[in-house]
This record gives structure tokens, C-alpha cells and sequence, in this order.
């Protein structure tokens, strides 16, 4: 920096002492003034590239402004240099010149950090946004000045009034840039984090100011020469924009999530405290009202011009008019922009609501989700307003089938199952308890009950391919009526009581009568009947194969044969 900021005073005291010639020490400060634009753009650009987040956002845009003042320069030393005007006024130069504080006061405004809204939001919608931010503070403090002080000043000035006009601008930008980065400052979180990079871009824009209003004082006065010498806040302002985008990044907008084998501090450490969140959201409402309070304002001042003199000036009309008009257009945005995000927003909690309540594998309702419907159809058996049976359904050996087939073929066999046993569950709601368990609710009596337990245990059995392998499943089923059962105080496999039992007795029950099935061999089905004994449901198959083959088991490509090790061919 120190070597930097040496070459550029030692620049600026050879070409205003004047020692090689006037000609040459004009064509040495526009040269200077050209390059250090052009070195500002491409370091802004080079050093964005490697950014990300705010630190890249602002530099994008600081380098588009140095650009177009770049731009502008090149015309004004063609003027200068080439042409001989020592003092260029009012020329395509200015559009170059004033497209930088448009451009700039986004940049600026790109360090209040990420909002809800950016996060949210494309690329494109972010820069188009910041523009339009830029045009309507830029416009509208161009508006309020001529209101209160430029157009009486022009109108009374005997120099040519779109010059001073022209000159006056200059100067002005400026400041509000300055006074732009002087608020940001006093933000402890902005300053902490870029303190360094603000520093520099105040000094740069500050230095850019002076000479801007040293070439707005000649304007007035009616000068055709601005001393050399004077420049030099235009050659300091681009060195030091270019150091502040070659700064060392300070906090990254995105930090990567911190190793904790290496620290020890607690993960609270790493979430936003509230202050933070508060600073968040108070900079997000500054970016977005600060372009309506500006509004507010010029709406303030001229209803009081307009009071007091009874006419308003035609060029605040018309540039008043511009101001509202890209207010309007970046309302526009701003509604769909949040009819987007509103729409985002719901989709997300209709997803949340949706995982909360459902097995992210099958997609079944989860534990939790069933234990409310359990719930409910207890308070019901209880009011009596309905009838309900509770199915407790295990998979047999359904390690087996990891075993063999590795977990990716288990999990492809567990979403088949559960389609099976939506398919079988007509009236009531099926869920996966964990593992290879699933429970259902039919909202029957225990008939009806029996029969879909029945069903479950057919369609099971019925083969499914694995990697060109055919693997049939057994299940073992507990089956409970809800609010039906009575005590009998001496039999510990009944059920105890006459009201109806609450959820955790019934799961226990259900889990009872499971296990029983495994006992007696697997892939059977028991049940409490209305007595509260417990007594095996035969199926189809079982009556007619009774004693012929065994229980089908998980893996078994034939009920006849053990599973075994896949085969090496």
C-alpha cells in the first residue's frame, strides 16, 4: 500500500510542477488518471472472482462503475490531449462519469449483508434490484438538490447553466457516497467485519470529491483551465478503490463448518446470537425503505416549494416523475419477488409437515404420527363413537435379505412391502414403527380385523425380485380390538379391565401377540378375541398346506432350502 500510495504522490508532483511542459504534464495526468481507472476495474474484477457473497457482490459492481468511469476518462483526455480543451464541460465524457455514484451506491449498499430476500432470490433479481436502489437514491437526492439550492443557483449563474449544472453534480455524488460509507461505518458489525475495505473506499471516493469540487468551483467561476495539480484526487481516489478491493478478506459470508476434532468450543458458538439477527434485519429494512424515505422526502419538499411559491420547476417535475416511475418498477419487482418467496416458504413447511410426520423411506406415517392416531381412535372406543383393531406387523428374518442383498436391496424390498400393505389396509392408516415393524389402525371390528391381517400375511408371501432374485417374505402379526377386551384377573395373557386399555397396553398386546406368532414358528397370525384370550388366526395357505412344508422365511428364493451365500460364477 505504502509503495502504491508513494508512486501515485510522486505522479501527481511531476505533472503539477509543470517541470516537462504543460502539454506533457496534461498528457502525464490524463494517462495517470486513465490508468489507475482501468487498474481499479481489473483488480475489482480479478479479486471479485475470487469472492463470494458480499465481499464478491460489491467489487462486481465498484468494478462496472470504475469501468464506466473509465470510459468517461478516455473521452475526457481525447478532449484534453488530443484536441487541446484544456477545460471539457457538458460532453459524452459526463455519461461515463455519472454511471460510477449509480453503480457505486449499490456496492454500497451490498455490505448490510445477505437478507432473507437475497437469500431467496436469483442472481439477476439481486443486481436488477441494487440498479434500480442506485437510480432512485442517486435520482432522488439529485431531485431534493435542485429543489432547495441547484436550480436557484443555475438559474442566477451567468456561466452556462447545463455546464454548472454538469459540474455541480459531481461533487455532490460524491459526498452522498462518502456520507453512504460514513453510516455504514458506524454499523459495529459492518465496520468489524470490513473495516479495512471501507477505509480505503472512503478515502478513494473522498479524494474524488475534492477534486471534483475543485473542477466544479472552476466551472462556476468561468475558468477554461484547471490546473494540473488538482487532478490528483482523481489518481489517489483510483488507487485506493483498487487497494480496497485488493484488501484481505475479513469474515466470510459462508463459513465452512468447523472441524470438531480440532475444537473444543460448544456449537452454540457457531449460531447467531440475537443481536446479530436484530442487525440483520434492521440493515435489511435500511436497503429496503432507504430508497422510499427518499421518496418520502422529495414529496415533503416539494409540497412545501409548492406552498410557498405556488409553481414547481419544471426540470423537478420531470426528473420527480423518473424517480416514481423506477420506484414503481422496483415495487413491481419487490411484490413478485415476495409472492415468490411466500410461495417457497410454504412449499417448505408443507415438506417440513410432510417429513415430520412420515417414514423418509416408504413414506408410511411414522411413529410418531401413528401414536395420534392410536390416540384418537382410543378416545373414540372410549366415547363410543367408533370401532377400531390394532395391527402389529414384524418381518421375518428380514436381516436375511441385508445380508444377502446388501442394505440397498433390503430398503428397495421395504417400499414394495409398504405399498403391499397400503393396498391390503382399506379403511385405517398404516405406518412403519421402525426397522422392519409397521403397525395399522382398521377401523373395523375384529373380524374385519382378522381378515386384513390375513390378507397381509398373503400378500407378503407373495415373491418379489431382488437383482434378478426371487425373495418371498414372512410376517408374524399381533392383532388387538380396540376398547373390546375384558380383565380376568387370574389369566396374565388377558387383558386387564374392563374399560378400554390406553395405547402403551395395547401396544403391548399387539407386541404379545406377535411374539406369540414367532414362537409357534413364524409367518402366523394371533389376536385377543372379545373374551381377551389369545388365539392363533389361521390363513388360507396355512389350512392347506398344514404340516406339509415349513413357514416361508425372508431371503428364501424356495420355501424348501435355507438361504445361503451368493454364488460365484
Amino acid at each position: 500500500m505504502t509503495v502504491v500510495l508513494g508512486c501515485v504522490l510522486a505522479i501527481v508532483l511531476l505533472a503539477g510542477s509543470n517541470v516537462l511542459g504543460q502539454r506533457t504534464s496534461v498528457l502525464i495526468d490524463d494517462i495517470a488518471q486513465l490508468a489507475g481507472g482501468i487498474t481499479a476495474t481489473i483488480v475489482c474484477w480479478r479479486t471479485a472472482s475470487r469472492r463470494t457473497g458480499t465481499e464478491r457482490q460489491w467489487r462486481v459492481l465498484m468494478a462496472a462503475g470504475m469501468a464506466c468511469w473509465s470510459a468517461g476518462m478516455a473521452v475526457w483526455a481525447f478532449y484534453r490531449s488530443a484536441l487541446g480543451m484544456p477545460l471539457p464541460t457538458a460532453s459524452v465524457a459526463d455519461v461515463g462519469f455519472f454511471l460510477f455514484p449509480i453503480l457505486a451506491v449499490p456496492a454500497l449498499l451490498a455490505f448490510v449483508g445477505p437478507s432473507p430476500w437475497r437469500a431467496a432470490s436469483s442472481a439477476r433479481h439481486v443486481w436488477v434490484m441494487s440498479l434500480l436502489d442506485g437510480a432512485v437514491v442517486v435520482g432522488s437526492l439529485f431531485v431534493l438538490s435542485w429543489a432547495t439550492v441547484l436550480g436557484a443557483v443555475v438559474h442566477s449563474s451567468e456561466s452556462d447553466s447545463i455546464e454548472f449544472l454538469v459540474a455541480i453534480m459531481y461533487p455532490i455524488t460524491d459526498l452522498v457516497l462518502v456520507a453512504m460509507i460514513v453510516l455504514l461505518a458506524v454499523i459495529p458489525r459492518i465496520a468489524a467485519r470490513y473495516r479495512t475495505q471501507l477505509t480505503l473506499l472512503g478515502a478513494g471516493i473522498l479524494m474524488m470529491a475534492i477534486s471534483d469540487s475543485i473542477y466544479a468551483y472552476l466551472v462556476a467561476t468561468g475558468a477554461d483551465f484547471m490546473p494540473v495539480l488538482t487532478d490528483g484526487g482523481f489518481i489517489a481516489g483510483t488507487a485506493l478503490i483498487a487497494l480496497a478491493a485488493a484488501a484481505p478478506r475479513t469474515v466470510d459470508d459462508n463459513p465452512a463448518p468447523r472441524d470438531s476434532s480440532t475444537h473444543s468450543s460448544s456449537p452454540d458458538e457457531s449460531k447467531p446470537t440475537e443481536s446479530d439477527c436484530t442487525e440483520a434485519v434492521t440493515g435489511a429494512r435500511t436497503q429496503l425503505l432507504l430508497p422510499y424515505a427518499l421518496m418520502g422526502a422529495i414529496g415533503i419538499v416539494l409540497a412545501i416549494l409548492r406552498v410557498q411559491t405556488g409553481e414547481l420547476d419544471s426540470t423537478v417535475v420531470v426528473l420527480g416523475v423518473a424517480v416514481v416511475l423506477l420506484s414503481l418498477v422496483r415495487q413491481v419487482i419487490t411484490l413478485v419477488q415476495n409472492d415468490n418467496l411466500l410461495r417457497s416458504l410454504t412449499r417448505a413447511q408443507a415438506e417440513l409437515t410432510y417429513r415430520a410426520h412420515h417414514d423418509g423411506l416408504t413414506g408410511l406415517l411414522n411413529r410418531s404420527s401413528f401414536d395420534e392416531h392410536l390416540r384418537a381412535a382410543v378416545n373414540d372406543a372410549r366415547a363410543g363413537r367408533g370401532r377400531a383393531v390394532l395391527l402389529l406387523i414384524d418381518l421375518d428374518d428380514f436381516k436375511s435379505v441385508n445380508d444377502r442383498f446388501g442394505h440397498g436391496g433390503g430398503d428397495r424390498l421395504l417400499v414394495e412391502l409398504a405399498r403391499r400393505l397400503e393396498r391390503c389396509v382399506v379403511d385405517g392408516v398404516v405406518a412403519r414403527f421402525g426397522g422392519d415393524e409397521f403397525t395399522a389402525l382398521v377401523y373395523a371390528d375384529l373380524d374385519a380385523g382378522r381378515a386384513t391381517a390375513v390378507r397381509i400375511a398373503e400378500t407378503m408371501r407373495t415373491a418379489h425380485e431382488i437383482d434378478g432374485h426371487s425373495v418371498s417374505v414372512g410376517v408374524c402379526v399381533g392383532v388387538v380390538q380396540i376398547g373390546q377386551l375384558d380383565r380376568t384377573p387370574h389369566d396374565s395373557t388377558s387383558v386387564a379391565g374392563s374399560d378400554t386399555a390406553d395405547e402403551d397396553e395395547l401396544m403391548r398386546l399387539a407386541d404379545r401377540a406377535m411374539y406369540e406368532a414367532k414362537r409357534e414358528g413364524k409367518a402366523g397370525i394371533y389376536a385377543y378375541d372379545t373374551a381377551g384370550a389369545l388365539t392363533a388366526v389361521p390363513s388360507t395357505s396355512d389350512q392347506a398346506t398344514l404340516g406339509t412344508r415349513p413357514k416361508m422365511v425372508a431371503g428364501e428364493p424356495d420355501p424348501a432350502r435355507l438361504i445361503g451365500p451368493p454364488t460365484r460364477t
